[in-house]
């Protein structure tokens, strides 16, 4: 990633940000700057919804005001530590495409967003702004939880050796790459997790792999990236299950996966499995895409 530029989006009317504490902690440990986006909306400021469009208009450019001076006092602290910040406010509908639109034109290294539970009714009814950037952020994505890191951070970043689902050669290469940077930035360590599990043969037979094979393979790719086998974890059962299960056994910090989406299919089901690993983990989730 080489971090020279984090972007990070800071929840509206919200005492807590957590995406603001770990950017704060990286830009710290990388010497680098930030960039505070602070994107919303309200209909009420519409034009015609409550006032005629010269008056919204005005209201607006008060509303942006007042949200650019709450950045700046989130800002002064930080600056007073030395870091390098700037704000930038938006307003749009839905909120997520001003920062997508903000991601394309300042080019930054990382983006940095918090996350939190999204029960069903939501995943049905509502937009998923975590989805929206998934799918469409052109830089690296991290999905903040509440938690805190360790002192020195535990990293794991899930690969396939197999490149299955038409996954490029290099992306497991890149995300090994990018793991072992954010560890010796933040003097942390690095595992790498590979879940092979198959749906069952007409939803009732289980299909039959070589278990022999795939420890084989990953421990080959951890070998090209000089990363111990001891770090190696394996899992036949579904990543939905087992990436969690292996995040609370090991004390992950940070879980290092692809985003990639090639049809409409494929987004339907990277979309759900994405929302569903992310519902499950109690860590923070670093998105990367292939070059």
């Amino acid at each position: 990633m080489n971090l020279q530029h984090i972007l990070v989006v800071i929840e509206p009317d919200s005492e807590e940000q957590p995406a603001l504490a770990r950017a704060t902690d990286l830009a710290k440990l990388a010497d680098c700057r930030l960039e505070l986006i602070l994107a919303d909306h309200s209909p009420y400021l519409d034009d015609g919804f409550y006032f005629d469009p010269m008056q919204a208009k005005e209201l607006r450019q008060q509303h942006g005001e007042r949200r650019l001076t709450e950045l700046e006092n989130i800002a002064e602290p930080l600056r007073d530590q030395g870091l390098e910040v700037s704000c930038t406010t938006a307003w749009g509908n839905p909120p997520h495409n001003e920062i997508i639109s903000r991601i394309k034109s300042s080019n930054p290294s990382l983006v940095i967003k918090a996350t939190r539970h999204h029960n069903k009714v939501a995943r049905l009814l509502l937009s998923n702004s975590d989805w929206e950037l998934i799918r469409h952020c052109a830089a690296p994505l991290m999905l903040v939880k509440t938690e805190p890191w360790q002192s020195h951070p535990k990293i794991l970043t899930a690969v396939d050796p197999y490149h299955v689902h038409d996954k490029p050669a290099s992306l497991d290469n890149k995300l090994i790459a990018e793991s072992k940077y954010l560890a010796t930035l933040a003097e942390g360590e690095v595992h790498l997790f590979h879940s092979n599990w198959v749906p069952p043969l007409s939803g009732v037979y289980a299909l039959v792999h070589d278990v022999q094979l795939d420890v084989d393979l990953l421990h080959k790719l951890a070998e090209s990236n000089a990363i111990e086998e001891s770090h190696c974890h394996w899992s036949s059962d579904e990543i939905v299950k087992s990436l969690p299960e292996a995040v609370e056994q090991l004390g992950i910090n940070l879980v290092v996966m692809g985003a990639m989406s090639r049809s409409r299919l494929d987004e339907f089901l990277l979309g759900n499995t994405a929302e569903r690993v992310l519902d499950s983990l109690e860590c923070d989730v670093l998105l990367f895409r292939p070059n």
